[in-house]
């Protein structure tokens, strides 16, 4: 009943605000100062806050960051934060874990709005270049509060480039890469300013010759195949009043597969129209777009996916003075699936509307209130608060705490898959189609046929302090508390008894009651002189399923390596598939001004994880197969000439790591018997590349 009331309450403070700010009002100053500071992040808030004063768990990579790594995909940076890894699936696609949680929870936008497209819960990271990128904001914990049923475990925003001044520019960027990954890469770019007209123009070209780390096998590991990116903003200024913001992003992809070509496409169009009311009140009217296709060939059979997501959506932001806003929105969802491995076009309809009251309670207390209901006659409707707050204690020491909800209902995929890989010894069903296929002829008792949507509880305590000028450190706590998880398992049916091959293992998903998620993230930015930066970050994770801890201590028994039952020990549960306990990874940043050139080393480490139950007792236990610990360095160097001519040449993976004794371990056997090193659990081995760049 408190809760309810608070939320009706932060309602009426909402739509009082817009009341008030009818009235005539003084030009505020903005004590922060925001539009001067380097460091402004938008996604947390939907506002422009210093990075230092939002309330919640936040990374910002900045454009300096992304051009120094020497990166040209978005994978490739995010694997150098704190807290993020990249997880395959069971058909190899990679997503991002935040906080230990799937990719799947992990909202992926360009400036606000979602990439949609997602292969077994993953958006393909590879299709979104760096090109264009101002920054790139990621926000850990529950966010549904202001974007929905995807962002139960976080989201991250790519913001682009925009030219906020008269100016007239165009830079060309030519990469190459050798070792293992086979690639060349091209980018041009070009912006262009001139009082109230914008524009930004961009086109990537990306192609690699494939490789192959398993040559015992017919396919390459990944296929020669050739990317182009474009990209085209324009902005005008009709008046102080309105201005209109259009942009479109397309991205084509042609993989040669033998004689066969599987295609991919990924267009969209966000059209923002931006009305100034008053000096402190505007209105963002938004209309997106976007569809994802797909024509692959996979034995001989072709398989379609089309996604596409239609969004109207009215935001207004309210600032009642420099120290309290309001932001409210309305909007609908016209999203609609057509793919053969569902059998059949689906479509979602639904709307949302939400809420926002940003204020400082006291001098040193800022207290963040958000809410979003989201409605739908296909599912169950979801309602998802969330509460921040930081208090500066002393000059340079700030405590955050954040706590909210987040839901996300079952997607088609998980309901009605039915995808089939025979050559590598697996298939992927979705829990409707199990049932609805095999339901006579074996025991699913296992396999639920109708999955609940999943909730979550996300809490983050932590603190920032700057004990000097020149050291920060950032300490954040979490836990999440996940209700009803859906998961991708083994479900151990007789391949036989359902007319497939020995040795074919079926996966489909379940929900798993009372998950959770906890640990500490820890982050350092050392300042050592103006030349020499260093960056460190850590995080420990702990997982687990309530449910298979009760039934350790009920006395649950494993196989040891003799074939002797014995019973499991609560010491030895690991936790939840494809987790690490521990990650960190360490950046050196040199930078010569005399001479105009750079130096970057950057280190990663994953401690070790088990993508799966191996010794057949349904948990994650010490005595399972477990992916050995990995690190990873890689280096760059940058050089200047004449101020327009940027030279780059750089090692990935310097210690060539290529993960062989993964693929030994998990190796699968072929039905004519011969033994296979397992290429999910392979890694690429060194990799060089050269970098030129052009800017006029």
């Amino acid at each position: 009943m408190f809760l309810n009331n608070m939320w009706k309450l932060v309602w009426f403070l909402s739509f009082g605000g817009f009341i008030y700010a009818q009235e005539p009002m003084e030009s505020q100053i903005d004590s922060t100062k925001v539009n001067e500071l380097e460091e402004v992040i938008v996604t947390a808030t939907r506002t422009k806050r210093q990075l230092s004063s939002v309330p919640m768990p936040v990374i910002l990579i900045n454009k300096k960051q992304i051009q120094k790594s020497g990166s040209v995909r978005l994978r490739d940076i995010l694997l150098e934060q704190t807290g993020i890894t990249l997880v395959k699936d069971v058909g190899n696609s990679e997503g991002v874990q935040l906080q230990g949680i799937s990719a799947d929870y992990t909202l992926i936008m360009i400036d606000g709005v979602p990439i949609v497209g997602r292969t077994a819960g993953n958006i393909d990271l590879n299709r979104i270049t760096v090109n264009n990128i101002k920054q790139i904001e990621v926000v850990k914990g529950p966010t549904s509060s202001l974007y929905g049923s995807e962002a139960m475990g976080g989201v991250i925003n790519i913001i682009t480039e925009k030219p906020t001044k008269e100016q007239l520019k165009g830079s060309l960027q030519l990469l190459t890469r050798g070792g293992a990954r086979n690639e060349f890469d091209a980018n041009g770019e070009f912006s262009f300013r001139k009082k109230n007209l914008g524009l930004i123009a961009g086109l990537n070209l990306n192609s690699s010759g494939g490789f192959d780390l398993v040559p015992q096998t017919t396919a390459p590991t990944v296929f020669p195949h050739q990317n182009i990116t474009g990209n085209l903003q324009v902005m005008y200024d009709f008046n102080s009043t309105w201005k209109i913001d259009v942009a479109s992003r397309f991205f084509e992809q042609k993989q040669y597969v033998n004689s066969v070509i599987n295609k991919q496409t990924d267009w969209n169009v966000n059209a923002k129209v931006t009305q100034a009311i008053h000096n402190n009140w505007n209105v963002l009217y938004t209309f997106y777009g976007t569809r994802f296709n797909t024509e692959s060939t996979l034995n001989g059979e072709t398989s379609l996916f089309n996604r596409s997501l239609f969004r109207p959506e009215v935001r207004s932001t309210v600032n009642l003075s420099n120290r309290e806003s309001i932001v409210v929105g309305l909007g609908g969802n016209i999203d609609g699936l057509d793919r053969t491995s569902i059998n059949g076009a689906k479509e979602f309809r639904a709307w949302y509307a939400y809420g926002q009251y940003d204020f400082f309670a006291t001098e040193k207390l800022n207290v963040v209130l958000g809410a979003r209901y989201e409605g739908s006659s296909s599912y169950q409707s979801a309602f998802s608060p969330k509460v921040s707050a930081s208090y500066e204690v002393f000059d340079d020491f700030i405590v955050k705490a954040s706590a909210g909800y987040g839901f996300k209902i079952p997607d088609f995929r998980q309901l009605f898959f039915d995808f089939r890989n025979i050559t590598h010894g697996y298939i992927v069903l979705g829990t409707h189609t199990l049932h609805n296929l095999y339901g006579n002829q074996v025991d699913l008792s296992r396999v639920e046929k109708q999955l609940k949507p999943e909730s979550s509880k996300g809490y983050n305590v932590g603190f920032r302090w700057k004990p000097i000028q020149a050291v920060t450190v950032n300490v954040n706590a979490f836990r999440n508390d996940i209700q009803d998880l859906i998961d991708t398992f083994d479900t151990r049916i007789d391949p036989t008894a359902i007319g497939l091959p020995t040795g074919t293992r079926t996966f489909s998903y379940r929900n798993i009651n009372r998950v959770f998620t906890q640990g500490i993230e820890v982050d350092m930015n050392v300042k050592i002189n103006k030349n020499i930066q260093l960056f460190g970050g850590y995080q420990y994770l702990d997982t687990g399923n309530k449910d298979d801890i009760a039934r350790i201590e009920q006395g649950l028994f494993y196989r040891d390596a003799n074939g002797v039952s014995q019973r499991l020990q609560k010491s030895s549960y690991f936790g939840l598939v494809n987790r690490s306990k521990h990650m960190w990874n360490a950046k050196l940043f040199y930078e010569n001004f005399a001479h105009d050139f750079s130096v970057n080393a950057r280190g990663i480490y994953r401690s070790k994880f088990a993508p799966f139950d191996s010794n057949d007792n349904a948990v994650i236990d010490e005595f399972d197969n477990f992916v050995k610990p990995n690190f990873q360095l890689n280096i760059a160097v940058n050089k200047t000439l004449y101020n327009w001519i940027d030279f780059q040449i750089g090692v990935d993976n310097v210690l060539n790591n290529t993960g062989a004794e993964n693929g030994k371990l998990f190796n699968y056997r072929r039905t004519d018997g011969t033994v296979i090193p397992n290429e999910n659990y392979l890694l690429l081995g060194r990799n060089y590349y050269g970098r030129v760049r052009f800017n006029f």
